[in-house]
Order: structure tokens, then sequence, then C-alpha cells
């Protein structure tokens, strides 16, 4: 149902329910500094089930890079956006709400005043979601579809809660 393979889903889930690693995606992802000039800052090679891509970042002038790519935070917040238009559509399937068209929209501010050592601010405005959802069915299944995506969205889950970090650092 508009792109989203309900059956597979349904499979993982009945899966799942008997092997908790049916539901599990391990990630390991790497990236390169780049000092040349003329390159990007970073780049890195980005795996999935039907090939590769290279996703290169590079901060605006104003924080030293020279633009010639998107930001590190844009790849951040692009997937934040992705992930609930993902779950959104994925949920709207599961529960029989044909989508005609699905338009999603994130709006916010980043402060980099702390990362510039001027203090200890708040780097992050409010994430503001924007959804546009075309569509036969009335505006309470659309809501209920919402409800469902707010609830169970990894992005906004991962907003909401400490997610648990390591960093390391080592001299080659």
């Amino acid at each position: 149902m508009h792109n989203v393979r309900v059956d597979q889903i349904e499979e993982t889930r009945s899966k799942a329910k008997e092997d908790p690693k049916a539901a599990m995606l391990d990630v390991a992802i790497e990236g390169e500094w780049h000092s040349n000039e003329s390159e990007a800052q970073f780049a890195g090679p980005l795996k999935f089930v039907e090939g590769e891509t290279t996703l290169e970042a590079d901060f605006p002038p104003f924080l030293g890079g020279a633009g010639r790519a998107p930001t590190p935070l844009g790849y951040c917040f692009y997937g934040a956006m992705c992930c609930y238009a993902s779950t959104f559509a994925t949920q709207a399937a599961m529960a029989g709400v044909e989508l005609k068209s699905l338009r999603v929209r994130l709006n916010l501010s980043v402060d980099f005043r702390n990362s510039l050592g001027l203090g200890d601010f708040v780097p992050f405005g409010p994430f503001d979601f924007q959804v546009e959802v075309d569509t036969d069915e009335d505006a309470q299944a659309v809501q209920k579809v919402k409800q469902l995506a707010d609830e169970r969205c990894p992005a906004m889950w991962a907003m909401q809660n400490k997610v648990d970090f390591k960093t390391e650092a080592t001299k080659i």
C-alpha cells in the first residue's frame, strides 16, 4: 500500500515475537575528514540493501567550512524528518489508511554559541514537523495515524529519551 510492503512488515512482526533479533538493524558507518581545501570537509560511504552511496558534509562558511555539501546537522535533521515520514506512511499502511500523497516539512533553529565556546546554550529550538496528507479518509483517521507515528517513530523516541553514547579517540 502506497509503497509500503505491509506483508513484509507483518512477517517481521511475527518473527520478532519469537526472536527479537528479527526486528534489529545493526549500524556500522564510518567517514573521513578531508584536509584538502578543494573537497567537502567530511565524506563516507553509506551502504544499503541495493548498493552504496557516498555522503559528504561541509560546514557553512560562518562555521569554518565552504558550504560545498550539506551540513552534518542537515543530515541529522533530514534523517529525523525522513524517519518520521517513513513511520507515518508505514503506520498508515498498517492501519489500512491509503495515502495519495504525504509531504513533511521540518523547521527549527540551531544556536551554535555553545559550539563556539561562548557559554552553555541550548543548541536546538523545538522541532516543528508539519505533515500534509492527501487521503480519502477522514481527519480522525489521519490524527490516529499521526498518534501512532508520534509513538512509534525511532527519531521521535530519541528526541524524547536519553540515548547512551560513548566516544573514543586513538592516536595512530
